[in-house]
């Protein structure tokens, strides 16, 4: 039986956590040079402008890797600061 160390199960963990910055921040990348816009100046103008499914769709996508990115980045930050267990 092999035995893994904390210090080696948090590298694993934390690889993963950055290759999921890197794909969420990737996906918003793409958004803002659709739109040529931030996230929440799209915001504004999708909700000032009459319906149109296409971009609501892609506001709905956008603003789930918004949350998702803000989620990661808090849990990166308490990895960074040893706020973290295993379970």
């Amino acid at each position: 039986m092999t035995v893994i160390s904390k210090e080696k199960i948090k590298e694993l963990y934390f690889v993963n956590l950055l290759y999921e910055l890197h794909r969420v921040m990737e996906k918003i990348k793409l958004f803002e040079n659709k739109y040529q816009v931030k996230f929440k100046e799209f915001e504004k103008l999708i909700k000032s402008q009459e319906e149109n499914f296409t971009l609501w769709d892609d506001y709905m996508e956008w603003k789930a890797y918004e949350k998702k990115l803000h989620e990661l980045k808090k849990e990166k930050d308490n990895l960074d600061a040893g706020n973290y267990t295993l379970s």
